[in-house]
């Protein structure tokens, strides 16, 4: 048995393109009705909606690789998957200012201190992946402000990523110090209860 001798790739990637568009906006309802179903820490929610505005970006990169295939080798037109990328493109953008409004109402409003944790990380992806697909979308359709937001954005997305390794460093630095003066302190008043003990005259029987 002979196999084919070309494997025409650019049909499945389409239908698998499609097929997670289709389920974006299911999973989406799902993790909304979850919200509001039961209550969620607010401590916990920032980091899972700047999730959800990274796998937007990523559908938009993988409508913009569609979009660089050759006319006619797959089952879209060009101007679908354009309109559907940017479409897309603009909804993830749309959640930016809603992200930092939630950030404010989380710290500023509700006092919830700023302290690193390892959820960070989950929102330096999507401010990289969003930085890449801006500019890529921005080169696919040759909208030249397109390419250069992209650019500024991919070194807002390094500024953010060496923030957070710095907060991660100092997190694991500081645990140190606090055991180091904590132990200290606890040999200190070790010391004073010897001290005490040996200075306090002795009851005779």
């Amino acid at each position: 048995m002979s196999l084919p001798a070309r494997i025409d790739l650019p049909v499945p990637a389409v239908v698998c393109w499609g097929g997670g568009l289709m389920r974006y906006p299911l999973v989406a309802a799902i993790v909304l009705a979850r919200l509001l179903a039961r209550p969620v820490r607010p401590e916990g929610l920032m980091t899972s909606v700047w999730i959800f505005m990274g796998a937007a970006a990523i559908s938009v990169l993988a409508g913009v690789r569609l979009i660089a295939l050759p006319p006619g080798s797959t089952m879209l037109s060009r101007p679908l998957i354009v309109g559907s990328s940017v479409v897309l493109w603009a909804f993830s953008s749309w959640l930016i200012p809603f992200l930092l409004a939630l950030g404010v109402w989380l710290h500023a409003l509700r006092h919830i201190p700023l302290r690193y944790e390892l959820g960070w990380w989950n929102l330096v992806f999507p401010v990289g992946m969003y930085a890449v697909t801006t500019h890529e979308l921005g080169r696919a359709t040759g909208t030249s402000w397109m390419t250069n937001a992209g650019r500024w954005e991919v070194w807002v997305a390094a500024a953010f990523w060496a923030v957070v390794f710095a907060a991660m460093v100092a997190a694991r630095l500081r645990p140190r110090r606090t055991t180091a003066h904590g132990s200290a302190a606890g040999a200190g008043q070790a010391a004073g209860r010897e001290g005490a003990a040996s200075t306090s005259p002795r009851m005779l029987p």
